[in-house]
């Protein structure tokens, strides 16, 4: 990057997002005392943050780079800053309780970073605070309890971390405004806040692998008509029996519900027929390791739109039902290890999309799931190259996950299937930056997925990684592929034509 850039004195807005810009920022930007709306998201550049930035700039975006270092404390002094944006780089060290000082500070975003110690006291004084997300670092403490008084907030990300404390009681009535909070993989205690059910404008409601307690309030959906995605999982909300899953009826009135999640719960009793009447959205339903007894409910058949089902290692009983061949969107299933019995239905024939599927009738002591592991990472190989592992490519001496793995990752591109990169023309192909920057965006994607399968098919039992990791890095490749990342939000060039804003 030039730093002749520092002689543009009556720039106003610079963008040079989507690059390959390395190296350094410009120490020179500094003379740009007119600067308004820096952008240098999406390139690939190191070293630290300048600390002598404009103090006229209202907006500051340089995600998705390698800088490293600290949150300059200057920042503290950029009085018209509006909107700062630093997520998925290498900062370390504390976040700047001078960042407190910004009263126009509406959005905030400093995930996927190495940000230790506490929150700030004086974050939870940005009285216009519509966006805060430091998800993804390794802070530490508990949350400045004003935070949870910013009726403003309509994001709170705070997830993966290692924050402890409870959430506030009254959190949805504190924050009116909230459409997505996620405070999953936390050390978070105490009662599940009865007052979620009053943030009738929730739309991402992510509590999962905490320590909280039940129950989950019965009515919890009868506001949250919006509401999109509910994690649950690991947390100990349950009681074992038939009350556990009452809230459930309540959730056939949130008619935009796509995935709903509650695994390793402790939740016993009767999954409800009320299961039948949720969304037809639904894309994902898991309800695995718990203590859940009766039959699968023959009504699940209703919801068309299922890609993934998990019912695993729960203790379900009779047989599975033969309208399960009707959710032809079907690509996972698992309903092994438990109490089933009889035949598999005919109609698993129907679902043409399986890549994985666990009909394994457990009995008696439960068993490991490494070989599932195992063999979802062949299956995934076999999809992402177009070769079986009987192939006469293959020998005894490299066999498909070595003949993977040796090409990991600068020859990633040779040995996928080329029907895995057609895609249909986009205005993109007319623009060879664009275009660029989608073939990058694609074998980032294909790489990370390779790299899934050769850890899932590893030869050690030991070494392959656990499902629950498989699943959140393929929805994480997912987003980066859709252009829509764990922050809720659109790709950066979206934002800034005003196709996809954060919501207000």
């Amino acid at each position: 990057m030039s730093p002749f850039l520092g002689n543009l004195s009556f720039l106003r807005s610079l963008y040079l997002q989507e690059n390959r810009f390395q190296g350094k920022i410009p120490l020179e930007l500094s003379r740009l005392f007119r600067l308004q709306l820096l952008n240098f998201s999406s390139n690939s550049l190191q070293g630290e943050i300048p600390t002598n930035l404009s103090n006229s700039l209202g907006i500051i975006f340089l995600p998705y780079n390698d800088l490293v270092g600290k949150i300059p404390a200057s920042f503290g002094s950029l009085s018209k800053l509006i909107d700062l944006r630093l997520f998925s780089n290498n900062l370390i060290r504390g976040i700047p309780p001078s960042l407190g000082n910004l009263s126009l500070l509406q959005k905030v975003d400093l995930g996927m970073n190495s940000f230790t110690g506490t929150i700030p006291h004086s974050i939870g004084y940005l009285g216009n605070l519509k966006a805060f997300g430091i998800g993804a670092n390794k802070l530490t403490g508990t949350v400045p309890p004003p935070l949870y008084n910013i009726s403003t907030l309509t994001q709170l990300i705070i997830g993966y971390n290692q924050l402890t404390g409870n959430l506030p009681q009254d959190i949805g009535l504190s924050l009116p405004n909230l459409r997505e909070i996620m405070t999953a993989d936390n050390q978070f205690w105490g009662p599940f806040p009865v007052s979620f059910c009053n943030a009738s404008r929730m739309e991402l409601l992510s509590v999962a692998t905490n320590n909280l307690s039940g129950p989950v309030p019965f009515d919890l959906g009868r506001k949250l008509k919006d509401l999109r995605e509910l994690h649950l999982d690991l947390n100990n909300l349950g009681s074992g029996d038939d009350s556990d899953l009452r809230f459930i009826n309540s959730l056939t009135n949130c008619t935009k519900l796509q995935l709903l999640s509650f695994t390793e719960i402790g939740f016993g009793g009767v999954l409800p027929a009320s299961i039948a009447n949720l969304s037809s959205r639904l894309n994902m339903l898991a309800a695995g390791l718990n203590q859940l007894v009766g039959n699968i409910p023959a009504g699940i058949s209703t919801l068309v739109n299922l890609a993934a089902l998990g019912l695993e290692e729960n203790l379900f009983s009779g047989v599975i039902p033969f309208e399960i061949g009707k959710l032809r969107n079907l690509e996972l299933v698992r309903c092994s290890e438990n109490e089933l019995s009889g035949p598999i239905p005919e109609s698993i024939g129907n679902l043409t999309r399986i890549f994985q599927l666990g009909l394994e009738y457990g009995i008696g002591r439960r068993t490991s799931t490494k070989g599932d592991v195992y063999s979802y990472g062949i299956l995934l190989l076999e999809m992402m190259i177009g070769k079986r592992p009987t192939n006469e490519l293959f020998t005894i001496r490299q066999s498909l996950h070595e003949f993977c793995k040796v090409a990991l990752p600068e020859r990633v591109m040779e040995i996928v299937d080329s029907r895995m990169l057609l895609e249909e023309p986009t205005e993109a192909e007319n623009d060879a930056q664009k275009e660029r920057v989608r073939r990058d965006k694609i074998r980032e994607c294909l790489v990370s997925l390779v790299r899934i399968a050769i850890a899932c098919s590893a030869e050690s039992p030991s070494e392959r990684m656990n499902i629950k990791d498989v699943i959140i890095r393929l929805m994480k490749i997912k987003e980066v592929f859709l252009g829509v990342g764990i922050h809720g939000r659109r790709q950066i060039r979206m934002q800034l034509t005003g196709e996809g804003t954060s919501q207000e």
